[in-house]
């Protein structure tokens, strides 16, 4: 279950949603009620980019290994997207 936890034993599977996690969400939220494509399309590209700022910031300092895998996984399909 380490791989599951923190360096103190704490689950880290959910925890509360961080800036970049909610800007993605949000941001894609409003790519489906934007009117113009062109204003669609530059949301969804803010929107994809605060997830991979999400998925770097995990990679690089994420709580446990499954918050890293997590990251990472999330950046290889970004990445697959583009």
């Amino acid at each position: 279950m380490r791989f599951f936890t923190d360096s103190l034993g704490r689950q880290t599977i959910a925890l509360k949603p961080n800036a970049p996690i909610l800007g993605w969400a949000l941001l894609g939220a409003a790519s489906f009620l934007a009117l113009e494509e062109r204003n669609r399309e530059r949301l969804r590209l803010a929107s994809s980019v605060s997830l991979a700022v999400w998925a770097v910031l995990e990679v690089v300092s994420g709580r446990s290994g499954f918050r890293r895998s997590a990251g990472a996984l999330t950046l290889s399909w970004l990445s697959r997207k583009v």
